[in-house]
């Protein structure tokens, strides 16, 4: 995807007063080309198609928790990117209006990603709303807070373009810095065969602010039901990796009023 104007005025602008050990520091052990295409594109991306495992995971406090999510999973598939998201103008922190944002559930009915099937943009959820618990599932509305706390739990249900109707678990982390998101079925995602058995697909996210802004780790995790039948149906590393991609992408546009396009561009050859 190319970068937009702003981003690269953005760059230009804190390039003379920032450090790069800053960046760097961070993303300590992260390959030397994952990190020029983050600075030059914005964005890096890796589909684990030879399952080297973690590779652009960031020097953060919360690497334990991506790395344990990981690992008790034992993905077939998995797939990591990085992000850089400018600060929207007067922000430069996790703050409560943030924070919420990840929170309004129904409004991820607004995710679009792009469909290889019907070659355009189209919504990837509906009816998306949270859910009280999972014994009745009542509707209830958007769990907004009036702080932040340590850590929370959320749980929606939401139909997906192409796996159906399910229900997920959304889990918070909060450092007083970082944000972290984390999300699991907690029921099975089927096309016409079971897809992805419960809590066999993850999504994991943490939104780290730095001198560029938003530096954002996230990775995608599934363990496959019908795994050959699957892989002659879709490609499953490009396929979830979009869905992922997407929900970057609203946020990206939520905080800032724009409308790029969720069209994933050319991943990283290792």
């Amino acid at each position: 995807m190319n970068v937009p104007l702003v981003f690269l005025l953005l760059l230009v602008s804190v390039s003379a007063s920032i450090s790069a050990m800053e960046l760097e520091t961070v993303l300590a052990g992260v390959p030397a080309a994952a990190v020029e295409t983050l600075k030059t594109d914005g964005e890096a991306y890796r589909l684990d198609r030879n399952h080297s495992g973690i590779m652009l995971l960031p020097d953060t406090p919360m690497a334990h928790d991506i790395r344990q999510r990981i690992n008790s999973l034992e993905p077939d598939v998995f797939t990591e990117a990085l992000y850089l998201i400018p600060y929207p103008q007067g922000k430069n922190s996790i703050d409560l209006e943030f924070y919420n944002l990840t929170r309004q559930v129904s409004a991820i009915s607004e995710v679009v990603y792009m469909s290889a099937r019907k070659n355009a943009i189209v919504p990837l959820f509906d009816n998306v709303y949270a859910i009280n618990d999972m014994k009745k599932k009542r509707r209830i509305d958007d769990p907004l807070v009036s702080s932040i706390p340590s850590s929370d739990t959320v749980l929606m249900h939401m139909k997906e373009t192409n796996l159906g109707r399910a229900h997920y678990q959304v889990d918070y982390l909060y450092d007083g810095e970082n944000l972290g998101f984390f999300l699991e079925n907690l029921t099975p995602l089927r096309a016409f065969i079971k897809v992805v058995d419960r809590e066999n697909m993850q999504i994991n996210m943490i939104f780290m602010p730095v001198e560029e802004g938003f530096l954002v780790y996230g990775s995608c995790g599934v363990k496959l039901s019908n795994a050959n039948t699957v892989f002659k149906m879709m490609d499953p590393y490009s396929g979830f990796y979009k869905r992922q991609y997407a929900m970057v992408t609203w946020i990206y546009n939520t905080m800032h009023g724009t409308q790029r396009s969720p069209a994933i561009g050319k991943a990283l050859e290792f």
